[in-house]
Formats: C-alpha cells, structure tokens, sequence
C-alpha cells in the first residue's frame, strides 16, 4: 500500500513539474547507462549520505526527486550539441544541460 502511495505522488509530482524544462536544459541517459540503482528521494533527502536529492531535465520534463551521485553526469549526455551537464544545489538540486564556455 505505502509503494502505490510512493508512485502514485511520484507520478503526480512529475506531472505537477514537467512543465518548463527547455530544450537547451534536456538531459538523457547515454547509451548502455540506466538508473536502475537511483531510489526515490525520501521526505528527509538520501539515507545514503553519499547521493542527495536532485530533479533531472528530461525530454519528458523533470523526473521526481532522485537519490543521485555527485557524477550523475558521467552517465548522462545533452539532447543539443554544445552543451554540458552540471548539477546546481538545492532541494531538491537540478541536474541539466547548460551552456559549454570551455570552461571547468
């Protein structure tokens, strides 16, 4: 019962906060990569205290809150050319697409 409640507010809050991801934002998995091993962020953020909370731009519009890894980058690549992905603090953070300066 508390997993249906869990999906059913995950599904609801990507539909609340798909809206809004530009282009220029959207990340995607790159080829091989999935993120089978990233559990839902919980009320209180990660109990793992290696990953915090962050929202993925995706082409769909932004994922619920994941439990991701500081190089959740390495896994993912931008949808335009000339682009990067970064992660931005918060609560919970964003992982998307920005431009690339050539700068690190």
């Amino acid at each position: 019962m508390v997993r249906r409640i869990v999906m059913l507010l995950s599904a609801t809050l990507v539909l609340v906060t798909g809206c809004g991801v530009s282009e220029d934002e959207v990340v995607r998995l790159k080829e091989g990569e999935n993120l089978s091993d990233t559990p839902y962020c919980g009320s209180l953020g990660c109990a793992d205290p290696f990953r915090f909370c962050a929202e993925l731009f995706l082409e769909f519009g932004r994922s619920p809150p994941l439990c991701v890894v500081e190089n959740v980058c390495d896994r993912l690549e931008c949808a335009k050319a000339g682009r990067r992905c970064a992660v931005f603090d918060g609560f919970p953070g964003q992982v998307k697409c920005i431009e690339d300066n050539g700068q690190e």
